[in-house]
């Protein structure tokens, strides 16, 4: 797609948040087209699920319509998009969401589902669904901050302050965006070479650390562009 001007990430989850929404059709459409259907962001947002949280019925119907899978989690607490919607009460998008074939038995990493959830309030939504018995889904990270203390409990989780400081020669890792692949792991190692520009918009180059064939990057990929929103945690740095 090279000289078009694709749809940023953060205007296509952006046009369907609940904080200050734009809830543009068009701009819904677009990222469809562009492949970005079911993206996830950090936190394991997609648009579909963030639509719901934000009452947007046209644009759950639109995800819906071309094919939304209803059943991508966030990460931390592990909710589909039809928990959020049995939680907002929000039954028009609780009946679309079902009729795309979403499971209202699909439960979170402690084990409550979306029928309990209605069952608590006294609905009756999924009467017309024979109940199934799920196991639990594996939990995940949830960002970059939980990947630092899951994995490197003893290292600095470092501010915003701190991450737009970083110096050559510190080894830090990186949070990777985007859709996952097979080879694609959650975070990259890598050791600062270069520091262009300053604070807020300071961006680093650094060469990687990571075995190049555990990640998500092409085998002839020798360093990596980033700014202080990708930085997890700080490992150390490099004697004088």
């Amino acid at each position: 797609m090279a000289g078009q001007n694709i749809l940023a990430l953060k205007d296509w989850f952006g046009n369907c948040r609940s904080r200050k929404p734009r809830h543009d059709l068009a701009t819904l459409q677009r990222g469809i087209v562009e492949g970005m259907i079911n993206v996830q962001d950090e936190y394991g947002m997609t648009a579909l699920s963030l639509c719901v949280t934000s009452d947007w019925k046209e644009g759950v119907v639109e995800l819906l319509s071309s094919g939304a899978d209803t059943e991508l989690r966030y990460f931390r607490t592990g909710e589909t998009a039809l928990y959020w919607a049995v939680q907002k009460g929000n039954e028009a998008i609780v009946a679309a969401l079902v009729a795309a074939g979403a499971n209202p038995d699909a439960p979170n990493y402690c084990g409550v589902t979306a029928r309990m959830w209605a069952s608590r309030g006294g609905s009756t939504c999924f009467a017309h669904i024979p109940p199934m018995l799920l196991p639990l889904p594996p939990s995940r990270l949830q960002n970059v901050e939980h990947l630092a203390e899951h994995y490197f409990p003893g290292f600095e989780i470092p501010g915003r302050v701190k991450r737009e400081m970083m110096k050559v020669g510190e080894a830090v890792d990186l949070y990777v965006y985007g859709p996952k692949t097979e080879a694609r792991q959650d975070s990259l190692k890598v050791r600062i070479t270069g520091v262009h520009g300053s604070p807020p918009t300071v961006r680093y180059t650094a060469i990687i650390e990571t075995p190049i064939e555990q990640t998500h990057l092409a085998g002839s990929t020798s360093a990596l562009e980033f700014g202080p929103e990708n930085i997890a945690s700080v490992y150390t740095t490099l004697p004088p």
